[in-house]
C-alpha cells in the first residue's frame, strides 16, 4: 500500500486521514506472469493499481495479437468500457511479469468519488495521463515510420527491459519484422 499512498500523495493533496481512507477500500491480488487478469469477452468491473510487476493489454484482430497498453509499477488501469459501461471487454489483460496488485471495486470507487472531490481529481489526472500517452501513440503510428517508432522506443527503457520483443513489435505496429515472429 505504501506506493499506491506515495502516488496519491504525488498528486493531490489529502490529509493523512483521508489517505489512509482512500487506502483502506483497496484489496490485494497477485497474478502470476501469463496469468489472464481479464479476457475479452469478460466483465470488468474493478480499477486496478500495479504495485508490482507488469501487465499488457491487447486484443485479437483476424488471429493476430494487437498488444495496445502496457501497466507498469505505479500505473492505474482497467478495461475502461467495460468498467465504466459495464459491457463486455474487448481487451485481454495479461501478466508479462509476476504482479502485485491493488483494486476498488465500482461501488468502492463511487464511494471515493462521492465523498472526497480529491479523489476525484485523482482519477482524472489519471485518465488525464492515460489519454495523452495513448494520443502520443496514435500520432507516432500516423506520421512516424516504422524505423522512427523503433528508434524513439530506446526513450523507454522500462518498457524494453519489461516487455519481450513480439509485444513491442505489435506495440509499434511493426507486423513485418522478424521479432514479430519470436
Amino acid at each position: 500500500m505504501k506506493t499506491l499512498k506515495d502516488h496519491i500523495k504525488r498528486t493531490i493533496s489529502v490529509t493523512e486521514n483521508e489517505l489512509e481512507h482512500m487506502v483502506q477500500v483497496f484489496q490485494p491480488m497477485t497474478v502470476e506472469k501469463e496469468t489472464h487478469l481479464i479476457k475479452s469477452g469478460q466483465y470488468c468491473d474493478n480499477y486496478y493499481y500495479v504495485e508490482s510487476g507488469s501487465l499488457r493489454v491487447y486484443t485479437m484482430v483476424e488471429n493476430l495479437v494487437v498488444t495496445n497498453w502496457f501497466a507498469f509499477e505505479g500505473n492505474f488501469f482497467t478495461d475502461l468500457e467495460s468498467y465504466t459501461y459495464q459491457c463486455q471487454a474487448k481487451f485481454n489483460i495479461q501478466a508479462i511479469e509476476n504482479c502485485s496488485l491493488l483494486y476498488i471495486s465500482r461501488s468502492n470507487m463511487n464511494t471515493l468519488l462521492a465523498q472526497y472531490p480529491a479523489w476525484g481529481e485523482l482519477v482524472r489526472k489519471t485518465w488525464e495521463q492515460a489519454f495523452l500517452r495513448l494520443s502520443q501513440i496514435v500520432l507516432s503510428v500516423q506520421t512516424i515510420s516504422a524505423k522512427g517508432r523503433y528508434e524513439q522506443l530506446f526513450n523507454h527503457q522500462e518498457l524494453i527491459q519489461k516487455t519481450p520483443p513480439k509485444e513491442l513489435v505489435s506495440l509499434l505496429s511493426i507486423t513485418d519484422s522478424p521479432l514479430a515472429k519470436k
